[in-house]
């Protein structure tokens, strides 16, 4: 069987999503970086015809969206599940991975973390209306999810899940900005959840260089 194929850059939050939840199964994969600009041109369009990252592909199967892709992941490789039997927590996973789908990536990531972090990497100007105006979202984010986690160990549950994966890489940038160390700080179930994830063998192998 061949290694599964993971397309773009290491540093996304998105892909390294993807390749927590690999490592957590114990699965060696290949990464295929997609320089910034090139996730909008082909080949990768072929991958991903809305130019995002990642794209997957495993035995000739090819796939796209986050979600789906952590979804394949955990069924097609049977250890070490990664989504709860128990209904209450398999549907806390499914809403905090869409709150981080449709809120948490559009402030923290594109908002924050892109403007704070990426843009000057790249030479682009810094927008700072836009990160201001994503803040509230953030927070707003932040409290909701540390609501839901209660005095869970993981987020959904006493077991990592797809939840933990989805939404560790936005936590982690964030708290390396100074616009996320008084959000993180007001909940204090996040910060040790978070030092609970970074502890994991997935999370030092996969975390991304330099950062």
């Amino acid at each position: 069987m061949a290694r599964p194929i993971v397309y773009g850059p290491a540093g996304s939050t998105h892909v390294w999503s993807a390749r927590l939840a690999l490592a957590e199964k114990g699965v060696a994969h290949e990464l295929v970086d997609i320089g910034f600009g090139a996730h909008g041109e082909e080949p990768h369009l072929s991958r991903h015809p809305f130019a995002k990252v990642p794209a997957f592909e495993h035995d000739g199967f090819a796939l796209y969206e986050t979600q789906a892709i952590l979804r394949y992941i955990d069924e097609g490789f049977p250890v070490a599940p990664l989504q709860p039997t128990d209904l209450h927590q398999f549907s806390r996973m499914n809403q905090i991975m869409g709150i981080v789908d449709a809120y948490a990536s559009p402030s923290i990531g594109a908002g924050i973390v892109f403007n704070r972090m990426l843009a000057p990497r790249l030479g682009l100007p810094v927008d700072e209306a836009a990160v201001a105006a994503a803040l509230p979202q953030a927070r707003l984010c932040i409290a909701e999810i540390a609501r839901l986690m209660g005095d869970q160990t993981y987020l959904a549950g006493e077991r990592v899940s797809l939840a933990d994966l989805m939404a560790i890489p936005l936590f982690y940038y964030f708290s390396r900005l100074p616009e996320g160390e008084a959000p993180l700080a007001e909940h204090p179930n996040i910060q040790p959840w978070m030092r609970r994830i970074e502890e994991r063998q997935s999370f030092q192998v996969t975390k991304p260089p330099g950062v």
